[in-house]
């Protein structure tokens, strides 16, 4: 990937498991704004794109498990950089197949987490390209299952 143009890329992570009656994945709020979104965050030094991905799972969630190596998607969002000035930031999402959930992580407090549905997730997101992840998941759910099983 060139950043010649100076181009802006967060990693994120879908934390999702398995439960008897459905998959359900991981939604937390964002800071400022309150919005549903995925743990997500500017990649790390030193780490690869599904490690930053998932130490963002942890430090804003409190989850742990299983990265995919390979993006399951991306979305692209607006960023604030500054007062009025918005830049279009490329997400590249990984699956998290999460087996252990914390009590205590670095950002508890400071946001909701929701575990629900994929088509509750896709209803409450308001980026569109988000909400097409979590409607392609719904419709192939191997999407997900497959990256892990793949890499592990």
């Amino acid at each position: 990937m060139s950043h010649k143009h100076k181009a802006l890329f967060q990693v994120a992570a879908i934390p999702f498991k398995n439960e008897p009656d459905s998959l359900k994945v991981l939604l937390l709020t964002t800071r400022k704004t309150g919005k549903w979104i995925v743990p997500k965050g500017w990649p790390i030094e030193g780490l690869n794109f599904n490690q930053s991905a998932e130490q963002e799972a942890l430090e804003e969630a409190g989850v742990k498990g299983l990265i995919s190596k390979d993006p399951i998607g991306d979305f692209i969002y607006y960023k604030k950089i500054a007062p009025g000035r918005k830049v279009p930031c490329t997400v590249v999402t990984y699956g998290l197949h999460v087996t252990d959930q914390l009590s205590e992580w670095a950002e508890r407090g400071q946001r909701e987490i929701l575990w629900c549905s994929l088509l509750r997730a896709a209803k409450k997101v308001k980026n569109p390209g988000l909400r097409d992840i979590f409607q392609n998941i719904s419709t192939d759910q191997s999407i997900l299952m497959k990256t892990v099983r793949q890499n592990y």
